[in-house]
């Protein structure tokens, strides 16, 4: 978008938008020739033929890739070229800033092997989500059998109800054989309940596998915390914190564990939320990036809506050694 003769600017948003003021004849004629229809040798002709070095096209073709404003189609080749990822591999090249247009980041997440441990309403979501977001081998650990309260949007379908819910997903999540002997590189904690939560989470942490509890509480959903193991604050973390506030929290954890909800509250577009933000986080984890579920929860509250992120340090007590690493 040219916002006069001699400033362009490309992207809209603050946090992505690039202007380019100052520009003269010569960088302009370049630069409008940067339509998607011109190779570089036809860019370095056209500031050649402006009376420049043919330098000054490639000078300004790179200033572009480095700040994520163009991609080079010669690289928009490979895995995430697929039509229906090329949204997220266009959202993920304006993330990595890259010339190829998120294609390097983009395959490394389908060398990912992931598991979503439990999947109801929110799990479900998370684990096709997921499956959307690039990563190439996406595993469902539940066996319970979907029932018509399963079935959501981005979840079940309802011809699935009577299924088990691994099997429900298993036709429509992505796997590849060859990562069948890889070693986990996540997992999403997304239970109906407490019960058995804690013991498989400290199996993950004594097996440096990193995780992420998500789960829908009356009306509160929880994203978090993301436990990286070993350098970051884990479950067992957050409940040593709550007991030194409050004595009488294992104790409620310990009944509420032992009488689950016959029908526990789980309003979808809550759920669907949720998984959302969950999936973002693991993608973005998983890419390299800091989000903000690490050494923190998200909470996403009925009716109002709006997210807010609780910090949480590891416990002096815990022995996950995460309060060493923050030090």
């Amino acid at each position: 978008m040219w916002r006069d003769a001699t400033t362009l600017q490309v992207g809209i948003t603050p946090g992505r938008a690039l202007v380019v003021g100052g520009l003269g004849p010569i960088e302009t004629a370049v630069l409008r020739a940067l339509d998607g229809h011109n190779t570089m040798a036809t860019l370095r002709e056209i500031a050649t033929k402006a009376g420049a070095e043919p330098g000054v096209a490639d000078r300004l073709v790179d200033m572009l890739f480095s700040a994520g404003a163009a991609v080079d189609q010669d690289q928009l080749r490979g895995f995430g070229s697929d039509p229906q990822f090329l949204p997220d591999r266009a959202s993920l090249g304006l993330v990595e800033r890259c010339a190829d247009g998120g294609g390097a980041a983009f395959e490394r997440r389908n060398q990912r092997r992931v598991d979503v441990v439990g999947a109801g309403r929110v799990g479900a979501t998370i684990a096709r989500l997921l499956a959307a977001g690039g990563i190439g081998d996406v595993g469902v650990d539940d066996h319970t059998l979907v029932t018509p309260a399963d079935v959501s949007p981005g979840g079940h379908p309802a011809e699935a109800v009577g299924l088990a819910r691994d099997r429900s997903l298993g036709e429509i999540l992505p796997t590849r054989t060859d990562l069948a002997d890889a070693d986990l590189d996540f997992v999403v904690l997304a239970p109906d309940d407490d019960a058995g939560t804690p013991h498989v989470a400290a199996g993950l942490r004594h097996g440096g596998v990193p995780h992420l509890l998500v789960r829908v509480v009356e009306t509160t959903g929880v994203v978090g915390p993301l436990v990286v193991p070993g350098s970051s604050t884990c479950l067992h973390c957050l409940d040593l914190h709550r007991t030194d506030r409050d004595r009488d929290w294992p104790a409620v954890v310990d009944q509420v564990a032992r009488k689950p909800t016959t029908t526990p509250p789980c309003d979808a577009s809550l759920a669907t939320a949720v998984a959302s933000m969950a999936a973002g986080h693991v993608l973005g984890y998983l890419d390299g990036y800091d989000v903000a579920s690490v050494n923190g929860t998200v909470d996403l509250e009925l009716p109002y809506g709006l997210p807010r992120r609780r910090s949480w340090r590891p416990h002096p007590d815990c022995e996950c050694r995460g309060a060493e690493a923050s030090q």
